[in-house]
């Protein structure tokens, strides 16, 4: 099967997302060199939910990202279409100031480059046999044979230490066991991997505990728990042959891996511990103690056990606190380590900027008063109480910029690592600017709105509230009905975890009344009009988005178009049905 042949039909709605059986496709890892080169370090085949998962145009990014444009081709024809992948190229360092006594202040230490950039390309194999990545003025093209990576996967990098990612085996219960399952309908999802380090083939159900430790304390958070219901929550374990992360002990002046330059490591209880794991697992990254990472290129092998993956969370059996954002998110088993991973996933799916004020010189700069790079959604500088972006949000009276130590929502000073000139929503009860806080109105609508704005993987045009392919009969072709009979519409709806959803029918244009149901039973006895258009509106009620901003994202439709026949002949009381026959002559 071609990959046109999986193009949804021209007369679905464009609300709608095309639903797909799942097919073979090649998973690729690439990691960039010190010259910005990608070379594959690990090649598997799966089978993918949606074909065109990787098969994007350009995508927003949040700065800081690479973007690694790619043309892929079969039997020697091209795609006209530029892809890209979006390669991070730094490592997070934020930490609560004192995580032993509850102290959120965020520390932050400049994010450093990743030392292993990585990413990956799935493609389906109907779609291509080779990939290649556009040159430029620094580097030449480069082109891969995928037939050819295939053949010597054994031979790749990673082949013999990549384990991929499988689910539990162990008898679990609850939630461990709940987040196990195969995910369902991964198109119209945001799909959340976890994947383990440092747990032995013995540890399985202590992963089991710590990934459902972290399910809750994000789910505990609005609006995560709101819309618990839009994500596919999955866990993938790796078995490793030692438990925990490395430690490397203290040294004053420390260049290397082997020790830590960072006085804080002088109170680390493992330190001097060194131990084999899948993922590579380490403490003291770029002489940062707290700054625990795992080697991005495995993480992303050991994902294709779950190759529909969005989003990818790591969390390591080692009780000492830190972690780190970038790529994916990684934190320890340390109790308050999961506040780590609940602020990074504001930067990596919501985009958000931090809020706080603490100085990282040369950080690319932005601007709500022009140019081509605008602030993130909760910062800016425009101090035009009529244009700034939150408008919407504004607490009613409060002077625009708002004085230090007001209550609600307003215009604060001092955000993105400045302390004049960039301003946030609220003054210092926002997650992205102090971990253990709740996020402010403006983080809060901003989730919500990507989860319907896409950008994330897929669906790429947002998670739908009717779900895709379950609508009865299907949308895509005209609807033929026999006049004084009954027919039924409908579809499958997807609701928040927390609020509710307006639905509502419409004939001709007009609003059924009293048709608000997820079904709808068509009659019409008369031989006009020929032609009806029935629709279904879904409408998120929520009150996380103001309607000001919100665009028409919260409303999804579907629309059926009804060509009205001849009723069907009637029979009288007992009578046969008439028989056809077949005339022969002579």
């Amino acid at each position: 099967m071609r990959l046109s042949t999986l193009l949804c039909a021209a007369a679905l709605s464009l609300a709608a997302t095309c639903v797909h059986a799942a097919v073979p496709a090649h998973y690729v890892v690439f990691e960039m060199d010190a010259q910005g080169r990608a070379e594959p370090v690990f090649y598997t085949q799966v089978q993918l939910n949606d074909p065109q998962r990787d098969l994007r145009g350009r995508q927003p990014a949040e700065r800081g990202i690479e973007r690694v444009e790619y043309r892929v081709s079969r039997d020697g024809a091209k795609s006209a279409q530029v892809f890209e992948a979006q390669v991070p190229q730094f490592l997070r360092a934020e930490f609560a100031a004192d995580p032993e006594h509850g102290d959120g202040r965020i520390e932050l230490h400049r994010p450093l480059r990743d030392p292993h950039r990585a990413f990956v390309v799935r493609v389906p194999l109907d779609a291509a046999d080779a990939i290649e990545f556009g040159g430029g003025a620094a580097k030449a093209a480069q082109r891969f044979d995928l037939r050819e990576l295939a053949i010597r996967a054994a031979q790749l990098p990673l082949a013999a230490s990549a384990r991929g990612a499988m689910p539990l085996a162990a008898p679990l219960s609850g939630d461990a066991q709940a987040s196990a399952v195969k995910a369902a309908n991964s198109g119209n999802r945001l799909d959340i991997l976890v994947l383990g380090d440092g747990y032995t083939s013995a540890e399985q159900t202590t992963f089991a505990n710590h990934a459902a430790t972290l399910k809750t304390a994000l789910f505990n958070v609005s609006p995560y728990k709101d819309y618990q219901n839009f994500v596919n929550w999955q866990t993938g374990f790796v078995a490793s042959s030692q438990s925990g992360a490395d430690h490397p002990p203290y040294q004053a002046g420390c260049t290397g891996t082997s020790c830590c330059a960072d006085t804080a490591a002088r109170t680390d209880p493992r330190a001097g511990t060194f131990v084999n794991t899948a993922l590579d697992a380490t403490f003291c990254t770029s002489q940062i103690h707290r700054l625990l990472t795992t080697r991005s290129s495995k993480v992303m092998a050991a994902a294709a056990g779950f190759p529909d993956w969005d989003k990818i969370l790591v969390t390591v059996n080692d009780p000492v606190y830190g972690g780190a954002g970038g790529s994916y998110a990684t934190i320890s088993a340390h109790t308050s380590a999961a506040l780590i991973a609940i602020h990074e996933f504001g930067h990596s799916f919501h985009g958000l900027a931090d809020e706080y004020d603490s100085p990282y010189p040369g950080f690319p700069a932005c601007s709500d008063l022009g140019g081509s790079a605008p602030c993130e959604a909760n910062v800016t500088n425009q101090t035009n109480a009529s244009l700034v972006k939150w408008r919407s949000w504004f607490t009613p009276g409060l002077p625009i910029p708002t004085p230090a130590g007001t209550s609600g929502t307003g215009l604060f000073q001092g955000a993105r690592y400045l302390s004049s000139g960039m301003y946030r929503p609220v003054d210092n009860t926002c997650l992205m600017r102090a971990l253990g806080n709740s996020f402010c109105p403006v983080c809060r609508q901003e989730y919500v709105l990507k989860l319907y704005r896409g950008g994330f993987g897929s669906p790429a045009a947002g998670i739908d509230l009717i779900e895709p392919g379950t609508e009865a009969p299907s949308p895509a072709t005209a609807v033929s009905y026999a006049r004084g009979s009954t027919r039924r519409f409908s579809a499958t709806l997807l609701q928040p975890s927390l609020g509710a959803v307006a639905v509502q029918w419409y004939l001709d244009g007009v609003a059924i009344s009293g048709a608000t149901a997820a079904s709808y039973d068509f009659r019409q006895d008369a031989a006009t009009p020929a032609t009806r258009t029935l629709e279904l509106r879904v409408t998120d009620q929520t009150a996380f988005v103001k309607a000001a901003m919100a665009g028409n994202l919260l409303q999804h439709s579907r629309t059926w178009t009804i060509r009205v026949g001849a009723a069907p002949v009637a029979l009288a009381p007992n009578a046969a049905a008439p028989v056809a026959r077949l005339a022969v002559s002579p």
